[in-house]
């Protein structure tokens, strides 16, 4: 079931700012970088770039997917923030969708039947969530390593995904979600069901002074 034809997809929630345009037959265009920082600045000219490539326009774009979390706060603020702005002149779509199933959803199609996706969020913390044919049968859940070890150690399991996998003394084939994937679930997927609402794995670090209100925009 494919919904829409052709899809954008943007991840800044790691190190990598990635960026794909895919439609049902494949991959039209794609262009990643490892640069830790400065998402911000990198993001618009490989939009431009994948967009040059493939001969498109925004206006031909049908949805906007956006990887939202866990990840960097800024980062996923980036990538959301970004996504929601070029989308307002021709109204297109944006589905926000987390980093956990896109990496399910590329070891299912290896025939990997049950996942368990796991992101290493700093601090000795892991987000886990466990996947049946790449539907969640796990709420996202952050803990620390040893308590995230205790409670998968007996979770039957095909494959493990995520750069979290080494922490809990496991190898993963596929650590980092691959933008192509994350814009094909955009395009078999209704977009009520992604809203593009960043997915935390914890409060922010900042916080207000003792007795100051937060200024909210």
């Amino acid at each position: 079931m494919i919904l829409e034809k052709t899809a954008l997809a943007i991840d800044t929630t790691a190190a990598d700012c990635s960026v794909a345009l895919v439609d049902k037959k494949g991959v039209l265009a794609q262009d990643s970088d490892h640069i830790k920082r400065g998402h911000a600045e990198r993001l618009a000219p490989m939009v431009q770039n994948v967009l040059a490539k493939a001969d498109m326009k925004p206006a031909q774009i049908d949805r906007i997917a956006v990887c939202n979390g866990p990840g960097s706060f800024t980062g996923l603020r980036v990538g959301l923030s970004f996504a929601k702005g070029f989308a307002l002149p021709h109204q297109t779509p944006v589905l926000g969708i987390s980093a956990l199933k896109v990496m399910a959803a590329e070891c299912d199609s290896t025939n990997s039947r049950r996942v368990i996706s796991v992101i290493d969020v700093r601090r000795g913390q892991v987000c886990w969530q466990i996947f049946d044919r790449g539907v969640p049968i796990t709420d996202p859940k952050t803990q620390t390593v040893h308590d995230a070890f205790q409670a998968l150690r007996y979770a039957g399991h095909d494959e493990i995904a995520g750069d979290g996998a080494s922490l809990l003394g496991a190898h993963a084939k596929i650590k980092v979600p691959n933008p192509s994937i994350l814009g094909w679930i955009a395009l078999d997927s209704f977009a009520q069901e992604y809203p593009p609402v960043a997915l935390y794995s914890r409060a922010p670090d900042a916080k207000p002074p003792d007795g100051k209100t937060p200024v909210t925009v």
